[in-house]
């Protein structure tokens, strides 16, 4: 998690000058080098490679921003003096304050130079009218006379034909609000009311209609991605990709599970067996961690992150860039390529750690639910709390959930878990999650 504090303006230039790279490459210097990481760069660290956004024409960098909370406007000026020119944000990301941040921070730049996605939630908007209404808050958040992208949060294959939808975007396109169309999604948000991530968005390629993509992509979720991927490259379709980043905080689990017992959370038979479970797998993580010689997970993150840009159906990566130490790390990867000896960690890591992931956009085992809990809601939550750092965010989206919360999960038998195809200690991770999302 980024601290808050740490390195101001002052400071990121004084390191910049100094060659400083960030954490993920600073550390290639140490035991990843060994393994055939980069060297720490000379010059301060700026976006390398730029890629057309598919049919849209747009060269975008290949490290964008994008993230669930608030940005500060003075760390997103520097990331865009160092070239980072794409922005996925929404009207719903920090109650319309990311958008805020973003209007601040492009203040007095040249419009044209960058790319501004945006979302909307389309519940209870009855025509164009109502959609235009609510582009215009965005617009008036951003600073700006239009949006290059308005991407919409299909819940079904069906929804991608949202009528009131395209026919706003056709209005608003007419009137210069709008020039592309989009659509992403983190598939099913409550059991039984979605579908996969891949079978809306490929219905989103073959509805023709859309121009850009945002996908859940990552070395430990490759397969669902991957189909979206190869369709939307066939059809010339720009990539965006979240949820780049599987790790998490997986290094504390064992003080976690520790925490749960102290509290006095109620944890029976099955429980305990769980978390045994959970404990073993903490183990193997252990075992990786000293196996693989590394000091902190910043070296496999750089190292996830780098087998995202590889894949040259990717246009552009959206991080969080909350601190100027994100700036640093996350621009030290534009236009880095993945070494062999990377690759070997990665595999390494997904062979001792996979079980620790809870796959996004899958909800593979939310239909063995007997309390209709969302599990993939639930851990994508986690995940903005743990690998993020958007702990009042992932708090306060975990108490408005209009569904079962993962208390339920304390006494059950465990049904998630036996239909988990990956070996995650689903249950257990539920557990964990509720703990830390309602701090109790």
């Amino acid at each position: 998690m980024s601290t808050r504090k740490g390195m101001d303006r002052r400071d990121f230039i004084k390191a910049s000058a100094a060659g400083l790279a960030g954490v993920g490459t600073t550390l290639a210097a140490g035991p990843a080098a060994a393994r055939g990481g980069q060297a720490a760069p000379e010059a301060a660290p700026k976006i390398r490679s730029y890629r057309e956004l598919g049919r849209t024409g747009f060269k975008v960098s290949d490290i964008g921003i994008g993230t669930s909370q608030t940005f500060p406007p003075e760390v997103l000026k520097a990331a865009l003096d160092a070239g980072v020119n794409y922005f996925d944000t929404s009207e719903g990301y920090g109650r319309g304050q990311a958008e805020s941040s973003i209007g601040e921070a492009i203040k007095g730049r040249d419009r044209k130079s960058f790319f501004i996605t945006t979302k909307l939630r389309l519940d209870g908007l009855a025509d164009a009218a109502a959609v235009e209404a609510r582009l215009d808050q965005s617009l008036a958040r951003l600073q700006t006379d239009y949006v290059d992208c308005l991407l919409m949060n299909p819940p079904s294959a069906a929804s991608v034909k949202d009528e009131v939808y395209h026919q706003a975007v056709a209005e608003l396109k007419k009137k210069g609000k709008v020039r592309f169309t989009g659509a992403g999604t983190h598939g099913s948000r409550t059991p039984g009311r979605g579908e996969p991530m891949e079978d809306i968005l490929l219905a989103a390629v073959e509805d023709g209609r859309f121009d850009v993509l945002l996908v859940v992509y990552n070395f430990l979720q490759r397969e669902p991605g991957d189909k979206v991927l190869e369709a939307a490259s066939k059809k010339g379709l720009g990539v965006t990709i979240m949820k780049s980043n599987p790790l998490g905080r997986y290094y504390d689990t064992m003080s976690r599970i520790e925490r749960l017992k102290k509290d006095g959370q109620p944890i029976d038979e099955r429980l305990q067996k769980s978390m045994a479970q959970m404990a073993e797998t903490a183990k193997q993580a252990e075992s990786f961690i000293q196996k693989n010689g590394l000091e902190t997970p910043a070296e496999v993150k750089a190292a996830a992150l780098k087998f995202v840009l590889a894949d040259l159906r990717v246009h552009t990566l959206n991080l969080a860039f909350n601190t100027f130490e994100d700036v640093q790390s996350s621009l030290a990867l534009s236009g880095a390529g993945l070494s062999g000896g990377e690759k070997g960690l990665l595999a390494s890591y997904e062979r001792d750690c996979g079980p620790l992931y809870c796959r996004h956009a899958c909800g593979l085992c939310e239909p063995s639910c007997p309390h209709g809990v969302p599990v993939n809601t639930i851990m994508r939550y986690n995940h903005y709390f743990e690998a993020q750092g958007s702990e009042r965010y992932a708090m306060a989206e975990y108490a408005a959930l209009e569904a079962a919360h993962a208390d339920n999960c304390r006494t059950c038998q465990g049904f998630c878990e036996a239909a988990c195809p990956y070996g995650v200690p689903v249950r257990t991770l539920l557990c964990l999650a509720h703990s830390q999302l309602t701090l109790s």
